[in-house]
């Protein structure tokens, strides 16, 4: 019974896991980039996971009419020169500065509230990246707190460069986080697998089988062994570029580590394909 529920359980987590890694491959653009967002979407359960789902898509509606209204006033200062138009392009420039801020801070909540549900990740890896998008967080609101003061253009000027020297950071632990995230879905699925096979092979030790059935299952056996050595070195090996010294993720090394996950699923593929034969030889040899 538990071999059968093992196998259901672990079924299941490949399907999600597959679905979840095809839907993010492409990048993290400051919460606008879809695949992203549906992360979250197909993640979150809880009331207070789709409250920020709800802010966060009011939040960014919001910020793409100010965005939109911030060209507007730009081409028309550009045009006219004029003091009333210079004052509409300040306005709508703090505008849209401030509700980005609100957009990114919600944002960097999920990413925190998705990293803390995962399971799979590597305890001391996810602390210190949560540790980092709290640190922004507190970044973000002291940074709308400098808009709310900025009442001059040379002032929104200033607000801007100081937001441009948070980019690469804020970009770096999206990216750090979204990877250990699709990492850890496939180390669950990872460690079903080992627990399912093991199942599997204790179930078959207390089976009496012929000589002949007993040395092809020793080479089925050492097969699978192989195969789940190295779906395993891939993933420490992947784990390992999150925490590379001196390198800061960026949407190039984000899709490399996707990239390099497709292997471990054809992996994992091959594993169930072993492990299915092993379990039909065994049901045929207990009838």
């Amino acid at each position: 019974m538990n071999l059968q529920i093992n196998k259901s359980h672990l079924i299941r987590s490949v399907l999600v896991v597959f679905s979840l890694v095809a839907l993010v491959v492409g990048g993290v653009v400051f919460a606008q980039d879809k695949a992203s967002e549906t992360i979250f979407l197909k993640r979150f359960k809880t009331e207070e996971s789709k409250r920020l789902i709800e802010l966060y898509q009011a939040n960014f509606e919001k910020y793409k009419t100010s965005e939109r209204d911030f060209y507007l006033a730009k081409a028309q200062y550009e045009q006219l020169y004029t003091l009333a138009s210079l004052e509409s392009a300040v306005v709508s420039t703090r505008q849209v500065m401030e509700d980005r801020a609100n957009v990114l801070i919600v944002y960097e909540e999920l990413l925190a509230a998705s990293l803390v549900d995962t399971t799979g990740a590597e305890l001391s890896m996810k602390q210190e990246t949560l540790a980092k998008l709290q640190k922004q967080i507190g970044e973000l609101k002291a940074h709308k707190e400098v808009i709310a003061a900025a009442h001059d253009r040379a002032a929104v000027y200033r607000a801007g460069i100081d937001f441009s020297l948070l980019v690469p950071e804020l970009s770096a632990t999206a990216y750090e986080t979204l990877s250990q995230i699709v990492i850890a879905d496939i180390q669950r699925v990872y460690d079903k697998t080992v627990t399912y096979y093991a199942d599997l092979k204790q179930a078959q030790s207390e089976m009496e089988t012929s000589p002949l059935k007993a040395e092809e299952r020793k080479r089925a056996y050492g097969e699978t062994d192989a195969l789940m050595a190295s779906i395993g070195e891939n993933l420490d090996l992947i784990r390992s570029s999150i925490t590379a010294k001196n390198q800061r993720l960026d949407h190039s090394s984000y899709t490399e580590i996707v990239r390099s996950l497709s292997s471990s699923h054809a992996q994992l593929s091959q594993a169930m394909d072993f492990l299915n034969e092993l379990e039909r030889d065994g049901r045929v040899e207990a009838q």
